[in-house]
């Protein structure tokens, strides 16, 4: 055990890095652990934990090349994905607590699990990075093997990442108590979950 353990260490390492860089999915939790607090972006985290995991499991059993093989899906996957973008960043800028008008505020809700497990199949992004990081899984280890590294090792990074986003929102809500600083923040968020369209889709 020990050593299957120090031979998934290169990919967990991998994982970890990548993970808490700015992305969508932590454009988002940052977004939602200001606006909703970290009990109601729970669902949220757990959608990203169990979809991240299920994708690379489908990446490590082979269906990565699928995606290679086939551009007419890479092309789908990216306005897909692009157009899902843009409706998460109005829905930021309509989260309950920027202070913009009532029928919005009623309007906005956390992001649901299905949603959040859903997005990690269409964002272009995520799967050619699964790509590449399946190739520092240990060859000399079985597929099993390599599919329990995999899944343990993303999800352990995943919960990681997901948490110290979420909670870095909640620490953005306190410091930017008033409506006023808090839509600038949405706005900011907005944006720059824009600026990650461009970054998914190259």
């Amino acid at each position: 055990m020990s050593s299957l353990i120090a031979s998934g260490l290169p990919f967990v390492y991998f994982m970890l890095v990548a993970s808490l860089t700015p992305g969508p999915n932590n454009v988002m939790l940052t977004a939602s652990g200001i606006n909703f607090g970290y009990k109601r972006t729970l669902p949220h985290i757990l959608g990203v934990v169990v979809g991240c995991a299920l994708l690379l499991l489908l990446v490590v059993l082979g269906v990565g090349a699928a995606y290679h093989a086939y551009p007419p899906l890479q092309l789908i996957l990216k306005v897909l994905g692009s157009c899902y973008l843009v409706y998460l960043a109005y829905r930021i800028l309509t989260a309950s607590g920027v202070g913009l008008k009532e029928e919005r505020e009623h309007a906005s809700r956390p992001i649901r699990f299905i949603e959040a497990f859903g997005f990690q199949f269409i964002n272009p992004k995520a799967i050619v990075f699964f790509i590449t990081a399946v190739n520092i899984l240990p060859d000399e280890r079985s597929l099993f093997e390599r599919c329990l590294i995999a899944v343990i090792g993303s999800s352990l990074v995943c919960m990681l990442s997901t948490h110290t986003w979420t909670f870095f929102g909640k620490l953005l809500a306190k410091l930017f108590r008033n409506d006023r600083t808090r839509l600038i923040v949405n706005v900011l968020l907005a944006l720059l979950l824009l600026a990650t369209i461009p970054m998914m889709v190259r």
